[in-house]
């Protein structure tokens, strides 16, 4: 059987080849895009050590945990995300109203999807609050800087 031959000249090889190539910049930018402002973001050396994983979110005696949960691709977490990164180097550490040390996390839903489950979070981002008694709360208030440090500290 023979095949008919087919035949590219090097101008519309050269051409292909660079379409192609356009198409992968365009698609690395957007996903570039699209996750900036989260993992790597430059902030403080804290705010790295506040990713967590499964080992590390459980309050001691005395601590009570507050934990982001997030999704990088969460348009609502882009938002959210420096206001709790604010509250976090501002608070993390201090006492809460009830005297207990608090220990401000984050956890990235998308690399710990088991922690998401753990704690039934159903949408980002969802704040939980974490009793070293064994207590979870879920942080309903306003999102806005203030009000969540007025719920986690007293005001003196």
């Amino acid at each position: 059987m023979n095949f008919p031959k087919v035949t590219i000249n090097k101008r519309k090889f050269a051409i292909i080849v660079l379409v192609v190539l356009v198409i992968a910049v365009v698609l690395a930018l957007y996903f570039i895009k699209r996750n900036e402002g989260f993992e790597n973001d430059g902030s403080s050396k804290a705010l790295s050590n506040a990713l967590v994983d499964a080992t590390s979110l459980t309050p001691s005696k005395g601590e009570c945990a507050v934990i982001l949960f997030y999704a990088p691709w969460c348009g609502h977490c882009k938002t959210f995300k420096p206001v709790f990164q604010e509250v976090m180097e501002e608070l993390n550490g201090k006492k809460t109203k009830n005297n207990k040390t608090l220990k401000i996390k984050m956890v990235n839903c998308d690399e710990e999807k088991e922690l998401g489950k753990k704690y039934d979070v159903a949408a980002y981002p969802t704040v939980k609050i974490l009793g070293d008694d064994g207590s979870v709360i879920e942080y309903e208030g306003s999102r806005e800087k203030e009000a969540l440090k007025k719920a986690l500290v007293s005001d003196n």
